[in-house]
């Protein structure tokens, strides 16, 4: 206050009514008089300008074209459910390389969890399926996992009763002749000149030749409707490359033969028991009202995932965020498209 000039400020109202002046400056005011005290008003009148700004335009949605040479990518088999239903986010991953990453001291994600089941049933196969292992080798890796013992704990139980269905849905598969002929395997095909790679969580051999291809879930799996409607691909992709005898050991040699005529989810979710464990196949049959016909199940999948080769990769769609927004999806790349700035706001059709 010692300046050649101060200004003093406070605000009119408050959330609850008109604000009254602090006792500090009600005083300074009594001390220095109307003579002392002059009011400011080019403050205010720049403070309130702040607020009458125009409203700008609302963001357009995203809607890239990239190059035909940057369209030519390989498509994963987890890829393709996000190209159909939101190409935008396609685009962000498999042509710009963009991963998102976990924020420091993160609770375990769905992604976590499905890693490390996906890590205890390799080891056990790997072992040779031993009978009574898999439990006690669950205990011992979530003992060796960074998570909070809290969640840990939590998780535990479901874990531990989900895979024991699995071991004993395994022995009953065994004595009817079913046996694994690949689990954890990479494969690729070439598909109208694109390569469709990915890896198989596991591949049965039924006792007529066929194959069972196997897809485990630490959550609920894809409804028949959602399969039906061509977005959720994976099972019918994996078959796919197992048909072309695309999975091969390190020497070349094809590791698994046969025409896939099985596409089974295996669960670790709560089952209609209250128990945990559960398989199931999004294949239209008996009383289901959704899915794909079993014969037409690898014909479908292989129309569907055409029509996205013509249309994105070797076409000119451009790739439209959130192109079916009522398809649950990932929220890595929300940001990047400025979601909130369009959805739902009149965004125009062009960015």
């Amino acid at each position: 206050l010692g300046a050649p000039e101060a200004v003093l400020s406070f605000a009119e109202r408050d959330a609850g009514g008109p604000a009254i002046p602090s006792r500090f400056l009600l005083r300074i005011r009594a001390m220095l008089g109307e003579d002392g005290v002059a009011w400011e008003r080019d403050a205010v009148d720049l403070a309130q300008a702040l607020d009458a700004a125009p409203q700008a335009a609302a963001y357009p949605r995203p809607r890239p074209m990239p190059s035909p040479q940057q369209r030519r990518v390989d498509i994963a088999v987890t890829a393709l459910d996000r190209l159909r239903s939101d190409p935008y986010q396609f685009y962000a991953s498999a042509i710009l390389g963009l991963r998102s990453l976990d924020p420091r001291d993160a609770d375990p994600t769905p992604a976590w969890r499905g890693t490390a089941v996906h890590a205890i049933l390799e080891e056990w196969h790997q072992a040779g399926a031993p009978p009574g292992e898999l439990v006690p080798l669950a205990e011992r890796k979530l003992a060796e996992m960074s998570a909070h013992p809290f969640m840990r704990s939590l998780w535990r139980p479901r874990l531990t009763a989900a895979l024991a269905w699995i071991e004993d849905e395994q022995e009953s598969l065994l004595a009817e002749g079913r046996r694994v002929a690949a689990f954890e395997c990479w494969g690729d095909t070439q598909v109208n000149g694109i390569r469709i790679f990915g890896r198989a969580d596991r591949i049965d051999l039924l006792p007529d030749g066929t194959l069972a291809v196997v897809d485990y879930k630490t959550g609920t799996p894809p409804s028949g409707r959602m399969v039906q409607e061509g977005f959720a691909l994976q099972l019918g992709l994996v078959g796919l490359i197992a048909q072309a005898g695309g999975f091969k050991d390190k020497d070349g040699r094809v590791t698994v033969e046969g025409e896939p005529t099985r596409f089974e989810y295996w669960s670790l979710a709560r089952n209609r028991e209250r128990g945990f464990g559960y398989r199931e196949e999004p294949i239209l049959e008996g009383r289901r009202k959704s899915g794909i016909p079993r014969e037409d199940f690898l014909p479908e999948t292989r129309r569907f995932l055409d029509e996205a080769i013509a249309r994105w990769i070797l076409g000119n769609e451009p790739f439209v965020a959130r192109l079916n927004p009522d398809l649950p999806s990932y929220a890595d790349y929300d940001q990047l498209m400025r979601l909130e700035e369009w959805q739902g706001r009149g965004g125009g059709e062009s960015a």
